[in-house]
């Protein structure tokens, strides 16, 4: 779900008017209607007020996962399994897999 509709989700589920969510997060109405219709993008300020006032996380409203010490250190494990598993690739299998992960991350190919 979008950042905007999950904004929109919390107002209606707390009975609360686009009017007295502007109110409460110190934003035009307006604002806060682009923000849900996804034509705006929240301030870190307005993100701030939203978390504190429903006692919700930023970074559930965002969709980021943060694993903390426990969770970086199961990716670690995992990016040893995989450099375990690449040894045994060629150098065409490995140039191939540097490029899907730059794809999966970042949309741009590299030039090997």
């Amino acid at each position: 779900m979008d950042l905007g509709s999950k904004i929109k989700n919390i107002r209606y589920n707390n009975n609360v008017s686009q009017d007295e969510m502007a109110k409460i997060l110190k934003i035009n109405r307006n604002y806060l209607s682009r923000i849900e219709t996804n034509k705006s993008l929240p301030t870190a300020e307005v993100l701030a007020r939203l978390a504190e006032t429903f006692n919700i996380s930023i970074d559930s409203l965002l969709g980021v996962n943060i694993d903390g010490k426990d969770g970086a250190e199961a990716k670690l494990n995992k990016i040893k399994k995989i450099s375990q598993y690449c040894s045994y690739l060629s150098n065409s299998e490995l140039d191939f897999v540097i490029n899907m992960l730059c794809v999966m991350t970042s949309n741009t190919r590299v030039k090997l």
